[in-house]
C-alpha cells in the first residue's frame, strides 16, 4: 500500500510540474524532459546546485542529452519522484 501511495504522489508532482512549465512557457520535449536550469526552477534548487549534486552522486535522475544550451536535462517524472522520495513525514 506505501509503495501505492508513493506512485500516486510522483504522479501528483509530476502534473503540477507539467502545470508549471505550461504557466511558465518553459520548453519540453515530447519525452518530458526541460533543461537544467528549468529543472533548478521547477524544483526550487540552482542549476550549479544541480551540477554539485550529480557530482557528487546525489539529485535527480538526469539524462546526459543537451536541451536549451544545458548539456544535461531531466524529465519530469524523474525530478518528481526525487522530490516525493526525499519526503520525510513526523509521526
Amino acid at each position: 500500500m506505501q509503495n501505492n501511495d508513493l506512485e500516486q504522489r510522483i504522479e501528483r508532482t509530476t502534473a503540477c510540474f507539467l502545470r508549471a512549465v505550461a504557466d511558465r512557457g518553459m520548453f519540453i520535449t515530447a519525452d518530458g524532459r526541460v533543461s537544467e536550469s528549468d529543472a533548478g526552477e521547477l524544483t526550487g534548487y540552482a542549476a550549479g546546485t544541480l551540477r554539485n549534486m550529480r557530482s557528487a552522486g546525489a539529485g535527480p535522475a538526469f539524462f546526459n542529452r543537451p536541451l536549451c544550451g544545458f548539456a544535461k536535462s531531466y524529465r519530469l517524472e524523474d525530478l518528481a519522484a526525487w522530490v516525493e522520495k526525499s519526503r520525510e513525514e513526523t509521526m
